[in-house]
């Protein structure tokens, strides 16, 4: 599926709440996150920071790191096939 389909599939699976236990779970794990950040519209991944497998953080690239995906949590925890950028998930 491309990638736009995933996300007008992760928005409409919120919207309509279907793999709503999934997605409440996997938000959960987010919201613990220390690159998630709130916004207007809800919690996001925050493409400003990058974090390892071990949960280390910062604002600067490191060894190892994933940069955050900028997605909006409620809708990519949402889908079931997407999958958190260092695995928690």
């Amino acid at each position: 599926m491309s990638k736009l389909m995933d996300i007008v599939e992760g928005h409409l699976n919120e919207i309509i709440g279907k793999h709503k236990d999934l997605s409440e779970r996997r938000l959960s794990i987010c919201l613990e996150c220390p690159i998630m950040k709130e916004t207007a519209v809800g919690p996001l991944c925050d493409s400003d920071k990058w974090i390892d497998k071990d949960n280390n953080s910062s604002e600067e690239y490191f060894q190892g790191a994933t940069k955050g995906c900028g997605c909006r949590l409620s809708a990519k925890t949402a889908l079931k096939s997407s999958r958190c950028i260092v695995g928690k998930w």
